[in-house]
């Protein structure tokens, strides 16, 4: 460091810093933003800067540990909470995520916008309650929504409700014929109502349609396994191994089923 350097006043710094940042220098930016981190690390110009830079370099934590400092002590700035979302989304902070996007409806005045996040991330951290809360918000004035009837549906099963989620994976079924997410959590629905012979068959539709989707062969294996017919069952395992033998264990249940033809 010259004598330059360690005579530059904090401002300076700050100026300095943000023209490494716009300049796309993090790695020099980043001796910056731990030079001025004890002397103005409240500064609401310095958490973006220093954020962004965390963020560039992948230091994922450091940059949502600042766009949280940033977002408490300037609650109406908009573009904290945009960087606090996508920070949160990195590190799994379903918290974080729908405190954001809650204060972005807030503070855009436009609270719908957000609500299907919000449904996504309550599902996500097992909130199940409040996801079909606001999916039901959601579908008073979107009533034809995929996404937020996906959620819904998963929603429901996961709270026991068995039977209306089949409804509702139905329904998009319909709007949405033969997408593979919709047949595949249907096919899991129905095994959970332990209605075998309807899961097999959309199982079944899953393979002819998507034959390198592992999930179908498998969940069609788990099915005709519990049905008795362990010689198809073998077959749509062998289909699972002869892809990917790591596949969720398929190697494992191969061997209990069928010892002499995997070693």
């Amino acid at each position: 460091m010259t004598a330059c350097d360690t005579e530059m006043s904090s401002d300076q710094r700050l100026s300095k810093l943000r023209t490494l940042v716009d300049d796309g220098k993090f790695d020099d930016a980043l001796k910056e933003v731990q030079i001025l981190k004890p002397q103005i690390s409240t500064d609401s110009i310095y958490l973006r800067l220093a954020g962004k830079t965390y963020l560039a370099l992948k230091q994922i934590d450091s940059a949502h540990v600042c766009f949280k400092q940033y977002t408490a002590l300037y609650p109406t700035r908009l573009e904290g909470y945009r960087y606090l979302y996508e920070t949160g989304g990195m590190l799994e902070d379903y918290d974080a995520q729908i405190w954001a996007v809650s204060q972005l409806g807030y503070l855009e005045n436009d609270k719908r916008k957000y609500h299907y996040d919000i449904a996504r991330l309550n599902f996500l951290r097992g909130e199940y309650g409040q996801a079909m809360k606001t999916c039901n918000m959601i579908l008073e004035y979107n009533p034809d929504d995929p996404g937020t009837l996906f959620i819904l549906a998963n929603s429901l099963a996961t709270a026991g409700q068995v039977d209306s989620a089949i409804v509702i994976m139905e329904r998009l079924n319909r709007q949405s014929p033969d997408k593979v997410e919709v047949l595949s959590n249907l096919a899991s629905f129905l095994v959970d109502k332990r209605d075998f012979e309807q899961a097999a068959a959309h199982f079944g539709r899953i393979t002819t349609l998507y034959p390198d989707y592992m999930p179908g062969w498998l969940g069609l294996g788990n099915v005709l396994l519990t049905k008795g017919d362990t010689a198809a069952a073998r077959e749509a395992y062998w289909q699972v191994y002869t892809r990917d033998s790591t596949f969720l264990d398929v190697d494992s249940i191969l061997r209990e089923i069928d010892p002499m033809r995997i070693r």
